[in-house]
């Protein structure tokens, strides 16, 4: 029996996005991955944690942000509705935790996706771009 440290977020069929305007960094800054799915389709933690925050904003839209323990933080944007969790529960890998949706500033269906290192994120930790770990976890997930 295989086991893996983490799951892939979109649980159902999607897009990785990867052009100039959906991958990290790129001239205007980008600070996650753009994953492109029809709304409703079901979000999951990635791995287990603590919800650090969940809120909606203007930007962002209806957001959560996970934090493992290591510290690493993992920011879920622009999802249909408020998250499934809220700040200070604990979740499991593959627990649902909301929905993609295009809330915010978000232009079509898609999951927003940060990796922040410990700290965490806005919490003194540095974004770091995801795909490399969405790319691994997409393939066994």
């Amino acid at each position: 029996m295989l086991v893996h440290d983490a799951i892939f977020p979109i649980r159902g069929k999607h897009d990785l996005g990867q052009s100039d305007t959906n991958n990290f960094g790129g001239s205007r800054g980008h600070g996650g991955q753009d994953m492109f799915a029809a709304c409703g389709t079901p979000l999951v933690a990635e791995r287990p944690g603590v919800v650090q925050f969940e809120a909606t904003q203007d930007r962002a839209g209806n957001y959560v942000v996970l934090q493992d323990a290591t510290g690493q933080s993992y920011a879920y944007v622009h999802m249909r509705d408020r998250a499934l969790v809220k700040k200070g529960a604990r979740v499991q890998a593959g627990q649902r935790i909301g929905y993609v949706g295009e809330t915010g500033r978000a232009s079509g269906c898609h999951l927003h996706f940060e990796m922040w290192t410990a700290p965490g994120w806005y919490s003194g930790g540095d974004a770091v771009d995801p795909l490399p770990e969405l790319r691994r976890w997409d393939s066994f997930s």
